[in-house]
């Protein structure tokens, strides 16, 4: 195992690199500088890689900013924000609300601080802009006032629905038990390749007809393990593939075959952690030696980043990933 060196470097990289001015972090960064907009997803990302440093100063300046920036005075949080002028879209991400839930959870968990009314108010917008009661929903469009009419498997964090659970039983229980009841009915396919989505207009499951995206196969995979369902055709199938080519690709084929030979340090973190989940350290330590190969050598300005070699592009869903991977599988800091 290697040691908290990487974690380290990869945290600076993040706070020097990817943070704009006012402490909002930036979708990506390269050597022509940053991104013009920022998401919400990559601030519940770092928010849970804080809570799991126990770092309290890191986790508050964040959910500061993420409230200042991101908060809608209607109660929601927007998914996306421009990195000039800050203005919101005026949409919620149901994906990007549970990683906000979830870090304050493990925050109280950690006796970082007293959260009691940030985990009030998250569950009730998460409750009343994602859900109806009864399931939730991939989103809310404040512009039309309507929710989607479907759920992203991948959006459908039991980790953090198990949290909503048993912050409020009462409350959660009902879209705790419809959530797991989604995933556990999903069909078996080959390979281990899942559906997307569940449209609750056509009561179905609906594929991506381009093919798969791993980084949404491999969440879905997770929420599946957490919501006690059978992973073991997805697992089977990334054993081959290490196997025989050394690697896993970022898209595929629906025939098991290569879509798009890019890798990413994002599909190696969430595979890894799957792979740890599943006790088989073998291929989680595999998974997470090529997490590391993606950082960037400290001889670069862009040191200490999951990213690109020579261009210093490095997106911070990749950067905080391999962060969260890093506590998660190491247990770094235990």
């Amino acid at each position: 195992m290697v040691n908290s060196v990487d974690d380290e470097r990869g945290f600076i990289f993040l706070k020097k690199k990817l943070h704009d001015q006012n402490d909002v972090i930036i979708y990506s960064v390269n050597q022509q500088g940053l991104a013009d907009y920022g998401v919400s997803e990559s601030m519940g990302q770092a928010m849970e890689y804080a809570a799991l440093r126990k770092d309290r100063q890191y986790f508050d300046l964040l959910a500061a900013q993420t409230d200042k920036y991101y908060l809608d005075r209607a109660g929601y949080y927007y998914w996306k924000i421009n990195a000039e002028n800050y203005a919101g879209e005026q949409i919620s991400a149901l994906v990007d609300d549970l990683r906000i839930f979830k870090a304050y959870y493990l925050a109280a968990q950690n006796n970082m601080g007293d959260y009691s009314k940030q985990l009030a108010y998250v569950s009730e917008s998460i409750y009343k802009f994602d859900s109806d009661g009864k399931y939730l929903y991939d989103f809310y469009d404040d512009r039309s006032q309507q929710k989607a009419d479907y759920v992203s498997l991948f959006y459908l964090d039991m980790n953090s629905i198990d949290m909503l659970k048993a912050y409020d039983k009462q409350k959660w229980q009902e879209l705790w038990q419809n959530s797991r009841e989604l995933l556990q009915k999903i069909e078996k396919r080959e390979y281990g390749f899942y559906p997307v989505a569940f449209s609750y207009s056509e009561k179905k499951y609906v594929s991506n007809e381009t093919g798969i995206n791993m980084v949404e196969n491999l969440y879905t995979a997770l929420n599946l393990y957490n919501a006690d369902g059978d992973t073991g055709s997805l697992l089977k199938f990334m054993r081959e593939e290490i196997k025989t080519n050394k690697k896993i690709a970022n898209w595929y084929n629906f025939d098991g075959s290569v879509k798009d030979e890019n890798e990413s340090a994002a599909v190696y973190a969430l595979a890894a952690r799957l792979f740890w989940l599943n006790n088989d350290s073998k291929y989680a330590l595999w998974c997470y030696s090529k997490v590391l190969a993606f950082q960037i050598e400290d001889v670069s300005d862009f040191g200490g980043g999951f990213g690109d070699q020579d261009s210093g592009m490095v997106y911070a869903f990749d950067q905080l990933e391999a962060l969260l991977m890093l506590r998660m599988v190491q247990g770094i800091g235990e």
